[in-house]
């Protein structure tokens, strides 16, 4: 009974919508995420006149309160800073140098605090279009995106213009797999803003999980006509050229991101697949070790997966070479940086199911399948272990699994016939 094992080593590296900062790429976050710098709202405080300012204020005092019991921290412990005078009209000069340190204290990740000076200045001005959409980063540096899309939503409503609040809006969608309305709000942002290169990648991402490759081609190439020179662009263009198997082409744009930023992790990596793919194993070696060589420490690189996929590459280039000890040491390098990395399990699991050890390879393909459901080829691979096990049944449910999710997936078809219709055996 002859079962297909999937020589599949890794994907490409995942790409990961970015959160409108123009940043190197690595796999998974692939970059330092971050939002453009806030952006001052013209619109000045509103404070009511007369007798309705007493009205006004309780409005605001039991909106604020309400509102800080659906953060997350306990702003009783916050030492936030207070308006001059409540009773008057604010200036713009105070509301900037909140809104700076707000921005300021963002950035260093104190969001409870940062949080504190926004609601200083939304009680003086519930209309704040700059000081809803820093709140909507908070909330979305914590993963709350409905509160998030809610504080988005509320500095559009005041501020239409406000381009960021829009793409930060989009980029919501994109985490919720909204992929249709995310595209749609970034084209409205590029009708605006056309030469905007990172909104133009943003969009790229949206189209590529769309499935809509040409869009995709389109909008890297209007990317590239507006700024020739953005790495993150030639990157992205090389990335979809790999896609299609269009190597050489896919080799040049990478060369070209280098070129612009040599310490962009990302072009080094998948420049190493695209040698192996071309058997150039020397110079595929070469990038994988320029990019273990950049800092491991690498901004917002979330679990240093850049760092691990290098880490696995250089493994399966070792692999394809026969030196099986030094792949090992690659894969057990990536698992040791990120223990939840599927692609590292995956190639380990295949590395033991090639020298007989099919416990061990057992172990692996299931961690992979853990970290990654719907990785068809780790389940076929699970199930041509299984069966050498004989253990059929499980063999077989996988097959129907690797089935279920790619119904034209030849070898798990194969596999599937050659199994005997008898129970398991031990």
């Amino acid at each position: 009974m002859r079962h297909f094992t999937c020589f599949y080593f890794q994907r490409l590296p995942g790409m990961c919508l970015q959160n409108n900062k123009t940043l190197p790429r690595a796999p998974a976050a692939h970059h330092s995420r971050s939002l453009n710098r806030l952006q001052a709202s013209a619109t000045p405080p509103v404070i009511l006149p007369g007798c309705a300012v007493m009205l006004s204020l309780l409005a605001v005092i039991f909106a604020a309160s309400t509102f800080a019991q659906a953060l997350a921290w306990d702003f009783s412990r916050c030492k936030g800073p207070m308006l001059a005078d409540r009773s008057n009209r604010s200036t713009d000069s105070e509301v900037a140098a909140l809104l700076e340190q707000a921005q300021k204290l963002y950035t260093g990740g104190r969001y409870g605090d940062a949080a504190s000076y926004l609601q200083t200045i939304l009680a003086s001005n519930l209309s704040h279009a700059a000081a809803h959409n820093l709140m909507g980063k908070i909330y979305h540096k914590q993963h709350k995106l409905d509160l998030a899309s809610a504080e988005y939503s509320k500095a559009l409503s005041t501020d239409p213009h406000l381009l960021e609040a829009r793409s930060n809006l989009a980029v919501v969608y994109f985490d919720q797999n909204n992929f249709t309305d995310a595209a749609r709000l970034l084209e409205e942002v590029l009708s605006k803003d056309p030469g905007n290169s990172e909104y133009l990648y943003n969009l790229v991402l949206c189209y590529q999980h769309l499935g809509a490759k040409d869009k995709a081609l389109e909008a890297c190439r209007r990317s590239l006509k507006h700024a020739s020179n953005n790495a993150l662009s030639h990157f992205c263009l090389g990335r979809l050229y790999q896609e299609n198997q269009q190597i050489e082409q896919a080799v040049a744009e990478y060369k070209a991101s280098l070129a612009i930023d040599p310490n962009m992790i990302d072009a080094h990596n998948n420049l190493g697949v695209a040698y192996g793919s071309l058997g150039k194993y020397s110079e595929s070696i070469a990038e994988y070790q320029a990019a273990l060589k950049l800092n491991p420490d690498y901004p917002e690189a979330q679990r240093n997966l850049g760092y691990a996929q290098a880490h696995v590459s250089l493994g399966i280039t070792y692999f394809n070479q026969g030196n099986y000890k030094k792949s090992f040491d690659e894969y057990k390098k990536a698992i040791q940086i990120d223990p939840n990395y599927a692609d590292a399990h995956y190639n380990l699991g295949l590395l033991y199911q090639k020298q007989g050890q099919l416990n061990l390879a057992t172990g692996h393909y299931q961690a992979a399948i853990k970290m990654d459901p719907r990785n068809a080829r780790a389940h076929n691979n699970l199930g041509v272990v299984y069966a050498r096990l004989g253990k059929i049944d499980l063999s077989r449910a996988e097959y129907k699994q690797a089935l279920q999710l790619k119904p034209d997936y030849s070898e798990a078809r194969t596999n599937l016939e050659a199994l005997p219709q008898s129970a398991d055996h031990d």
